[in-house]
């Protein structure tokens, strides 16, 4: 019996030097890309839900609606941009689809090295604080709506000048499903001459 007690001890202490050898980076990276993707998932079913049922859905046949698409989760188009703000925040006048005009905050400009190349991009910002990043990218209009998709980004992601963006969450405006809304436009700093391949798509 005290051999046997022995050999599990030693066991225990063999398991216990195990676990403490694993690196706890590693181990955090693999969960944090988890959580982020189970988060993303659950955000695409929830839109789902409030698009097949709320009054202000743009899906004109709702009964038929099953469920948006997307490209799978990706955690290379999580990224953390530089944010360098207007000297002047405040609202200014940008073109909707339908040619008239809507005033919105403009927070500055964010920049990042994306797919190799220098970007930098108008960022605007909600009433409620998130902000606001309407962008295009080569996947329109084949792949995406031809006008472009939109980004919001909670106003928790910003740390200091550095903003961190994910476009798993990037969706389609309202006027891609029904030609009754009018969307804003992306600027030409937004329209980027690469492909995106995050968030929502045809």
């Amino acid at each position: 019996m005290k051999f046997n007690k022995w050999i599990l001890i030693l066991a225990l202490v063999a398991l216990v030097l195990i676990v403490i050898s694993i690196p706890k980076n590693t181990t955090s990276s693999l969960s944090k890309s988890q959580e982020d993707s189970l988060a993303v998932m659950k955000h695409r079913k929830d839109k789902d839900l409030s698009m097949k049922e709320q009054e202000d859905s743009p899906i004109r046949d709702k009964e038929n609606f099953e469920g948006l698409h997307y490209y799978p989760f990706s955690s290379t188009w999580q990224i953390e941009f530089d944010l360098e703000k207007s000297d002047q925040v405040g609202k200014i006048s940008i073109p909707m689809t339908d040619g008239t005009k809507e005033e919105m905050i403009y927070v500055g400009e964010i920049s990042a090295n994306l797919n190799g190349q220098a970007v930098r991009m108008k960022l605007y910002q909600h009433d409620n604080g998130d902000f606001f990043l309407p962008f295009k990218d080569k996947t329109a209009p084949t792949e995406t709506y031809g006008g472009g998709r939109y980004l919001d980004i909670p106003l928790i992601n910003l740390n200091g000048k550095k903003l961190k963006a994910d476009f798993n969450l990037a969706y389609f405006p309202f006027c891609a499903y029904n030609p009754d809304y009018a969307c804003p436009v992306p600027p030409a700093s937004n329209q980027l001459n690469f492909s995106i391949s995050a968030g929502e798509k045809f």
